[in-house]
């Protein structure tokens, strides 16, 4: 039976979205074993982004880089700024988790709708309507539970500080959320394979760029460790990022990115029962909090509905 993947049903799309959401959840406890074998986590973050630069390379090669060419320079420009606002996301979310754990890691990942409403506001002179103010609120107050009851804790890993990984972990989203404001005013303009390269490649530089300026090898790892990033970037990049673009076209952003919401929780469950990270109280209770306050700015951004 062929499937015909232009026209998917309902079932097949939910079926991806849950992959995904699966395949992200586990990208943190990927990146824990991969700093196991002493893997820096600039040489983790670029091991991610250059497989999806040489996933998408066949299809450059034949047909790609003629659009590429052909589009405007400032897309193309943009293209590439989205992409080093991807690779300083990437770089600061993986470092994160030298000081922290991964249920606080992803908790603060997951403010990026809070910040791209931020941005809206301040760069873009959006006006947002209460229910987004309302959650952004909600979200902040968990964002200061889970800081003030995790900055003076132990770290994770030896010599960690668990304040510099909240910090990292909210300058990461910050990022990204950069990189989805970028890739709106871009996207509509541009075909998606191309663009998406020019991210990826534009990351992968990033991400190289900061091994080169901090003298860190690519060479002479232990096996497992690159592995554990070859692991990392097929469930994170290929089956996470890779799937959920493509479903997009299919099903309301605003209703995808509240069911990728489980992500956080999916992963600090991974971390429980393979490293058995335990929450505090308070950093249950906050992460709890600001993912609530995550899901109301989602919803208070959905646009309502016209009468019939």
């Amino acid at each position: 039976m062929r499937i015909n993947l232009s026209a998917p049903s309902t079932t097949q799309l939910w079926i991806l979205v849950a992959v995904s959401a699966f395949a992200w959840s586990f990208g943190p406890i990927c990146v824990r074993y991969a700093f196991e074998y002493d893997m820096h986590p600039a040489l983790v973050s670029f091991g991610r982004m250059i497989t999806g630069v040489l996933m998408f390379a066949p299809y450059i090669w034949r047909k790609g880089a003629r659009q590429i060419a052909a589009m405007p320079a400032r897309s193309r420009l943009l293209a590439m700024l989205a992409g080093a606002m991807s690779g300083i996301n990437i770089v600061l979310m993986v470092a994160s988790l030298e000081h922290i754990s991964v249920l606080i890691n992803q908790a603060f990942i997951a403010t990026i709708p809070i910040w791209v409403a931020f941005f809206e506001v301040t760069l873009l002179k959006q006006k947002l309507g209460a229910a987004v103010w309302i959650g952004i609120l909600a979200a902040l107050a968990g964002g200061f539970i889970i800081a003030f009851s995790t900055a003076d804790g132990p770290a994770v890993l030896p010599g960690g500080d668990p304040a510099l990984g909240i910090g990292m972990a909210v300058v990461s989203a910050c990022s990204a959320s950069l990189y989805i404001i970028i890739g709106r005013k871009v996207r509509g303009d541009v075909a998606f394979v191309p663009y998406i390269w020019l991210v990826y490649a534009a990351a992968a530089l990033v991400t190289l760029a900061i091994i080169a300026v901090n003298g860190i090898s690519l060479i002479g790892y232990d096996i497992r460790g690159y592995l554990w990033v070859l692991l990392l970037a097929i469930l994170a990049q290929i089956l996470g990022h890779g799937a959920l673009n493509f479903v997009l076209r299919f099903i309301s952003p605003t209703t995808l990115t509240m069911t990728v919401q489980s992500v956080p929780i999916l992963s600090a469950i991974w971390a429980f029962l393979i490293f058995s990270e335990i929450p505090t109280v308070s950093q249950a209770a906050g992460s709890v909090i600001l993912v609530l306050g995550v899901a109301i700015v989602l919803r208070g951004q959905q646009p309502k509905r016209q009468p019939d």
